[in-house]
């Protein structure tokens, strides 16, 4: 019986209850359900006079009165998605691309049209209406998904660029939940059948007239959706929040830990670039190379000794907050908003990455190279005749390679390591004045950022393995007639400890200072405009250095400069050089947009706007571009520009908003591997994508509703010259031209059931649009049962169909160049997956 096969018999239970209430409850609701439904259902279609205030000023606006692009979930459509992280819980909505399959962290999301593969650059994610990270930098390790979040708004385009900072197309705003004036608990257990156990839970209660607390949190451990022989996930955060309530307002006291670890899922060999397939001994949708065979690996060092990192640890966050919220009525015209926040980060990043698609070489050619023949040339002395492979962990000797494990591949694995640790502290203030036409709300947002070490990249070897779920390491040895070893191309796998690929570090400052003013007029009953422009001002002090080559290892030559022990790969490592490069720079940004809404009835509006946005240069660039030299800088400013129309309806049975918008990125930087060093090369471009996004809800029957969301688009990109000149007016890379997102939802007494049905477009892997990623469609399938109010049971089915569709090709591929290869390298979206949620409420 396989691993993956054992893995989920353990933890099938879910499917059995699931089955259960679905044979109970398919019959026609009661009378009681049908009219629950109605209400709960109007309340939904009407949700256009829900309150939001993300990407407004003042007490906030009603969704119909909006003038910016704005989705929302609440606390139930949360515990709905059943997130995997929150790159995962942010596929709801419309515009974002988003590219989850690294797992529960370190996943991308693109906002209308920018290519995937840059984190959340450009999104700006806050929690409470603060920033979580200044710069955006790994924000999904820091903000994770629990029910200590109470809902979540989103805009797109419009005053992102505005209202925070470095979220120049889009501002998600996570807002969490406080306690309220009776005593309530909320305990929530899950399990998922690839070895997920999950704790959340909430407690809130007063503990004087003005006084109230709450606090809560969560813990999980997972073997991980692809099996790593190893406890993949861990972890967990507790927030705790103190409340005091004013006759002129409130002030919320918050502070937060978080103390996690999680495993990044790269790119996986596969076959058949036409229509993916995977190729023998690996699972395309529950394996993975990571495994015990690669878990601890060694790295030499300059004294000879060895330094083991374990791989468990993965990517280890340990994330604190301090924060204070105060909201208070100066008078009956005048409010006060402000809100502060510290925070210190210590993110320690160890993952595994491919590189080529040429590193997919045949385990007997692999023995012909150069490298090989060069060893056999040296050792010939010693009587060597012959090379060979040898496990690492056992020391056999492999005298047959042309069918291993089914294969008969070897690749290399490429280990990266970086760190960050910094404080920060960021500060907003806001005064807002509410005439009878109008309300300005004058503004300051602050941001500091001291950081000892910043993420810079770190590439310490290369390792050899065999190709296969949970691979070992080999070693390329020579033998003798004997069958002896008389010398090595590797050490512990290692291919070298100078991959000449650069261990940089870097540390510095920034801090931000920004004024901003937004003025809201109310023109007519039906017409309001607003306009608004922030004017940032950032200073950047960062001190980096870069890489010393190739430095022999103490022992490893004898006195005549002989190797002492016959191992070609533990002679010279590459490590951090101790000359040390500073610079500062001095940025100054506007932004600035303008809109209005049109509200013809309670029911229909019509909105548009115009924005000009940036994002900041990052502090962290410097030191990734350290080994420039003299030369290495702060990358630059972006620049963004937002058009859209969109109107909103919301009638009996139907609910709908429609935006078209235009989105241009200027200056953005195309960055490629131009060498087998790891080497690259940027260009400056621009994309420019026109598109139609929307929401829908269609409430056919008292018992079935239906949502249709989605984003019809055409990404190009621009600017291209030299080497890449052919790549102008292609799709932009890792794009979709088409997403949709169908949920029917069918209530019964007491729960409901529904499908999530997902249809990605095509998309390229490589700017030249010669390697075709295939569209794809997922289904999802969940029901949820409440057995009283206090209790309440949620199974849910991702991919239940087991597609195997792919996210992303191979990005780290020289010249970008990823098309013609019979293997080549990609990652899929993650397998099928059951869960199954208990919630009890007191």
């Amino acid at each position: 019986m396989s691993n993956n096969t054992s893995r989920y018999n353990k933890h099938l239970i879910a499917l059995a209850i699931s089955g259960a209430l679905l044979g109970s409850h398919t019959a026609v609701a009661q009378t009681k359900a049908k009219e629950t439904q109605e209400n709960t259902e109007k309340k939904k279609l009407l949700d256009l006079e829900r309150i939001v205030v993300t990407g407004s000023g003042g007490r906030g606006q009603t969704k119909l009165e909006s003038s910016v692009s704005i989705t929302t979930l609440n606390a139930e459509q949360l515990a709905r998605e059943a997130p995997l992280g929150t790159a995962d819980l942010l596929e709801s909505v419309p515009g974002f691309w988003v590219e989850d399959s690294g797992g529960e962290t370190n996943n991308n999301v693109a906002p209308r049209g920018l290519r995937g593969g840059e984190g959340f650059r450009y999104i700006g994610v806050e929690e409470d209406g603060l920033p979580v990270v200044y710069d955006g930098v790994w924000v999904d390790f820091y903000q994770r998904q629990d029910i200590t979040i109470e809902h979540m708004e989103a805009v797109r385009g419009g005053t992102s660029g505005l209202l925070t900072t470095n979220g120049p197309a889009a501002l998600v705003n996570f807002i969490t939940r406080k306690p309220d004036d009776i005593e309530e608990a909320t305990i929530r257990l899950t399990a998922a059948d690839y070895g997920m156990y999950r704790g959340e839970f909430f407690y809130g209660t007063p503990i004087s007239d003005n006084w109230k607390m709450s606090i809560g949190g969560s813990y999980r451990r997972s073997d991980g959706v692809r099996d790593t022989e190893f406890t993949a996930d861990h972890g967990g955060q507790l927030r705790l929040n103190l409340v005091r309530e004013f006759d002129k307002g409130q002030l919320t006291l918050s502070a937060k830990h978080l103390n996690d670890h999680t495993t990044f899922f790269v790119p996986i060999p596969l076959r058949d670039q036409s229509d993916p397939k995977g190729i023998a001994g690996v699972d395309p949708q529950h394996g993975t190379l990571i495994g015990n065979g690669q878990r601890f690996l060694h790295y030499l060092q300059p004294d000879g000794s060895y330094k083991t990192r374990d791989l468990k640890d993965g990517q280890h966050t340990k994330f604190s907050t301090l924060g204070y919220h105060l909201d208070w009525e100066l008078s009956d015209r005048w409010l006060l908003n402000t809100a502060g926040r510290y925070s210190q980060f210590e993110n320690d990043m160890y993952i595994l990455l491919n590189f080529d698609n040429s590193t997919l070489v045949n385990a007997n050619t692999r023995l012909g190279q150069q490298d090989v023949q060069n060893m056999l040339d040296q050792f010939a002395g010693d009587g060597a005749v012959a090379a060979r492979y040898r496990y690492v962990d056992s020391g056999e000797i492999l005298t047959d390679v042309s069918n291993l494990n089914g294969n008969g591949l070897v690749t290399t694995s490429y280990p990266l390591y970086s760190r960050y640790d910094a404080e920060q502290f960021v500060n907003k203030l806001n005064f807002t004045y509410e005439g009878d036409q109008h309300t300005l709300t004058i503004g300051w947002l602050f941001a500091y950022v001291d950081a000892d070490s910043l993420p810079v990249d770190k590439w310490e070897s290369q390792f050899l393995t065999e190709v296969k779920d949970n691979a070992r390491l080999l070693d390329i040895v020579a033998i003798n007639s004997n069958q002896q070893v008389v010398g090595q191309l590797t050490d512990h796998g290692s291919t070298g400890y100078a991959p000449g690929w650069g261990q940089a570090t870097a540390f510095g400052t920034s801090t931000s200072n920004s004024l901003f003013i937004n003025e809201q007029y109310q023109a007519t009953d039906n017409l309001r405009i607003d306009g608004g422009v922030r004017v940032e001002w950032l200073e950047l002090d960062s001190t980096a250095s870069a890489t010393t080559f190739a430095q022999p290892v103490a022992g490893a030559f004898d006195s005549a400069g002989n190797d002492i022990d016959n191992n070609l790969a533990n002679n010279y490592v590459d490590i951090p050089s101790n000359k040390f490069l500073s610079k500062t720079r001095s940025e100054t940004e506007t932004a600035w947009t303008v809109g209005f809404n049109y509200t013809f009835s309670d029911d229909v509006s019509v909105f548009g706007r115009y924005a000009d946005a940036f994002e900041m240069p990052r502090l962290m660039s410097f030191g990734q571009n350290i080994h420039s030299g003299v030369d290495a800088d702060f990358n630059d400013s972006v620049n963004l520009t937002f058009s859209e129309l969109g109107t909103r309806y919301a009638g009996d049975s139907i609910g709908a908003s429609l935006t078209l918008f235009r989105t241009k990125f200027n200056d953005l930087v195309e960055r490629n591997f131009t060498g087998s060093n790891g080497e690259v090369a940027n260009q400056t471009i621009d994309t420019v994508t026109d598109g139609l996004e929307f929401e829908t809800v269609w409430q056919a029957h008292d018992n079935l509703q239906l949502e249709l969301t989605g984003v019809l688009q055409d990404p190009k990109m621009e600017g291209f010259t030299g080497a890449f000149a052919h790549w102008e007016g292609k799709q932009v890379k890792r794009t979709p031209k088409v997403q949709l997102r169908l949920t029917p939802t069918y209530y019964f007494d007491d729960g409901d059931i529904y499908l999530t049905i997902h249809h990605l477009g095509e998309r390229y892997s490589d700017g030249e649009n010669k390697f075709e990623l295939p569209a794809y469609t997922t289904i999802d399938m969940g029901v949820n049962y409440r057995f009283t109010d206090a209790v309440a049971l949620h199974v849910k089915a991702t991919n239940i169909s087991d597609e195997l569709g792919l996210t992303e090709g191979n990005p780290r591929a020289i010249n970008d160049v990823q098309a013609g290869y019979d293997y080549y390298y990609a990652r899929p979206i993650l397998g099928r997956t059951i869960s199954a949620s208990l919630t009890l409420n007191f």
